[in-house]
């Protein structure tokens, strides 16, 4: 009961920092979001980098909090397979975004 649990908190904080990418209100910082040396270049690569990285990185959030509550009603043997796609989504999503948003960031202050 607690792995599907952890899941479905690690997408609610994936998912959050996504949306706050997306809408411009994550703050540049060292924990957060994408932090790519073009990204943490200037406030504006920033802003640019994860706005365009925040729907992958909200969608990828949102397949790990799907997949953690499907895991808490699913019988054990089922629900190990949907929380790790659920968790390999929300990877593969984060890094999607990420590279998306690093590209973006570079072409920013260019």
């Amino acid at each position: 009961m607690i792995g599907p649990i952890a899941v479905v908190v690690a997408g609610v904080l994936v998912a959050l920092s996504g949306v706050l990418g997306w809408i411009g209100k994550l703050p540049r910082n060292r924990l957060a979001g994408v932090r790519t040396a073009s990204t943490m270049r200037s406030e504006r690569a920033f802003a640019v980098g994860n706005r365009v990285a925040g729907p992958a990185i909200t969608l990828g959030g949102l397949a790990a909090v799907v997949a953690g509550l499907l895991g808490i009603f699913l019988p054990v043997g089922e629900a190990d397979g949907t929380i790790l796609a659920g968790v390999l989504l929300m990877a593969v999503l984060a890094i999607v975004g990420g590279i998306l948003g690093s590209r973006a960031a570079s072409r920013a202050d260019g």
